[in-house]
């Protein structure tokens, strides 16, 4: 009786089990099957969908009429105007031996194999892209996706020339591969038209950092440590790491290291023979503001922006860095912008400020000397943790977004979900890029390559540079060549800068599109 009884138990447990196996065995598409996380209909059951990797899509099938899909993008290419910096991150030709190259080629074969469509890059003939977005709308001329010059975004946003990614059916702007930063600060109102993440290196590129000449540092080591009293200044990287890298702390090294061979000159100058500790670049007095915390705008609770500029603690680090960073207060810091380079082959300047960009381009490639990276130094030493700004400050930056007139709107938000999933995927772009590149290959050692961790992660925004409402971006932009502090001026007129913030505001959130609008 007991193995009766124990064969009648197997038999129902088998016949219980088999709708079951069934079911699961059925990746065909159905009526009854649930979206996974990246916003597709893999044909899965939810118990499937919780235990799929999160990165996974269903190789959907985009071919049209049995020809591939054509995914045609904008891009802001070799061709316009200063074509440095270009967009590196989207289309080649070709392979290379080039880490990054290799991956975006790599990258699009498989895109392109397993979804069937051919990705097709049109280059940007203007560097005013979005005066060409304009154009294209008014011509019916239809793209896919557009990586735009952020400038230009902002503008387009306004004018109706982009989409809401927020609100594409197949985009899922929770998925890591976005960064989520980026969302949060470039958004209002529940409306997101441009973005960055793991398939735009564009952002991490103009992300400011401090440079440190490690082959004079040592020479300073042992003098350092007697002047601050802690065995930590003897290595930059452990000032980083013990938050002891304070502006303040900057300062006192760059003023020890000075040496003034001729004091006749009254300046510092590292072609003579003097040692600099400090230069300064162009966009200092920005990467120095948002590395403190400050900003000039914030998101209040409902997703909309106010301003920030005006608080206490704004107030306080502006007139820090008017006191320290001001050349005219300060002429002994040199500063130089497209001429810099001579100066730092010298091998005689200790910290100067550079975006990751100048690194991997100009640091790296000349090998003038043995350099560390390190992040812009913090306000002080009761900061939470370190800021890295990027900054949108001239024609280096560029985001992703999808134009207003589509080919195809489903194919649209499907291919861009599809390209920023695959781009954050092992041996994919932004692995190339901040692995193989940045952190195995750029960064000199270990030191530098923890400190371009703290960078990474606590890349910032801030959507006023953008609109630049009162022109408090360029106040703080012009901070090192202004006469006076400009801060009680334009803080006077706070309320006319809210007005136009609220104004920009409503055409973010209601876009129309002004044919007549195109500056």
């Amino acid at each position: 009786m007991k193995i009766l009884t124990k064969i009648a138990i197997l038999l129902l447990a088998l016949l219980m089990i088999v709708p079951c196996l069934a079911a699961c065995g059925n990746t065909g598409a159905s009526d009854t099957t649930t979206a996974d996380d990246n916003g597709e209909n893999p044909g899965a059951t939810p118990e499937d969908t919780t235990k799929r990797d999160p990165d996974y899509i269903e190789p959907i099938d985009l071919s049209v009429d049995g020809q591939d899909y054509v995914y045609n993008a904008y891009v802001r290419s070799k061709a316009v105007p200063n074509g440095s910096f270009y967009c590196e991150d989207f289309w080649v030709a070709e392979t290379s031996e080039d880490a990054l190259s290799f991956a975006v080629y790599s990258r699009n074969q498989t895109i392109q194999e397993t979804f069937h469509c051919r990705i097709v890059q049109t280059d940007a003939e203007n560097a005013d892209m979005y005066a060409e977005l304009k154009d294209f709308y008014s011509n019916g001329e239809k793209y896919d996706l557009t990586i735009i010059l952020a400038g230009n975004a902002a503008s387009a946003a306004t004018a109706n020339l982009l989409k809401d990614i927020q609100s594409m059916e197949y985009v899922d702007l929770t998925h890591h591969a976005f960064d989520q930063n980026s969302i949060k600060d470039l958004s209002m109102g529940g409306k997101t038209y441009y973005l960055s993440g793991d398939m735009n290196i564009s952002t991490m590129d103009t992300t400011a950092s401090t440079i440190v000449n490690l082959e004079l540092y040592r020479d300073y080591a042992e003098q350092l440590v007697d002047a601050f009293g802690d065995e930590v200044f003897g290595n930059p990287y452990k000032i980083v790491t013990e938050k002891y890298w304070t502006m303040d702390t900057m300062l006192t090294i760059a003023e020890i290291a000075n040496v003034d061979i001729n004091k006749a000159d009254g300046a510092l100058n590292p072609e003579v023979g003097d040692t600099v500790g400090y230069y300064e670049y162009y966009y200092t007095p920005t990467y120095y503001f948002y590395s403190t915390g400050a900003r000039i705008t914030r998101t209040d609770e409902d997703g909309y922006l106010e301003f920030a500029i005006d608080d206490d603690y704004a107030q306080e680090v502006y007139e820090y860095l008017y006191k320290n960073f001001n050349l005219t207060l300060n002429p002994w810091i040199p500063k130089q912008s497209s001429t810099r380079m001579p100066y730092i082959k010298t091998g005689k300047v200790l910290f100067v400020d550079f975006i990751l960009w100048d690194v991997r381009k100009s640091y790296y490639t000349g090998e003038y000397y043995e350099y560390g990276i390190l992040p812009t130094p913090m306000f002080d030493e009761e900061q939470e943790k370190y800021y890295s700004t990027v900054c949108f400050d001239g024609n280096t930056t560029h985001l992703w977004a999808i134009p207003q007139m589509c080919n195809d709107e489903t194919k649209a938000g499907r291919l861009f979900q599809i390209m920023a999933v695959y781009s954050g995927k092992k041996d994919s772009t932004m692995d190339a890029y901040y692995q193989k590149t940045m952190y195995m290959t750029v960064a000199t050692d270990m030191g530098s390559r923890e400190c371009m961790d703290i960078i990474k992660n606590n890349m910032v925004y801030d959507i006023a540079q953008l609109y630049n409402w009162g022109g408090f971006f360029k106040m703080i932009g012009d901070i090192d060549t202004v006469n006076s502090n400009q801060y009680p001026s334009k803080i006077g007129n706070i309320d006319v800068a809210e007005e136009e913030m609220n104004l920009t505001l409503e055409k973010f959130k209601n876009p129309q599109y002004v044919p007549d609008a195109a500056n």
